[in-house]
């Protein structure tokens, strides 16, 4: 193979690849907003690990899909870490 020839169609456009490049990274990630599900009920931001036991719950794959971007928008590193802090305000709300 002879890496010398450039295949026109490949590299057109490659300013334009790295203007786009460089954009996507200039820009700083979104902040976490609070959304709010109810009166009394808003979802949790990050916060400092505590120790956890396992649990093991059966959901739809729709409603796991949906946990997973939820707790991607808050800014939670794993979906377990969110859930916790929601199940920990339903409980507080109960009591």
């Amino acid at each position: 193979m002879d890496y010398k020839k450039q295949n026109n169609s490949v590299f057109n456009g490659e300013d334009a690849a790295k203007e786009q490049i460089a954009s996507a990274f200039s820009s700083q990630p979104e902040a976490p907003r609070p959304m709010t599900l109810s009166d009394n009920f808003t979802l949790p931001s990050t916060r400092q690990y505590q120790r956890k036991v396992q649990a093991t719950y059966t959901v739809r794959p729709e409603i796991k899909a949906s946990i997973e971007e939820l707790a991607a928008k808050q800014g939670y590193r794993s979906s377990s870490a969110f859930i916790d802090e929601v199940l920990e305000q339903i409980l507080k709300q109960t009591k």
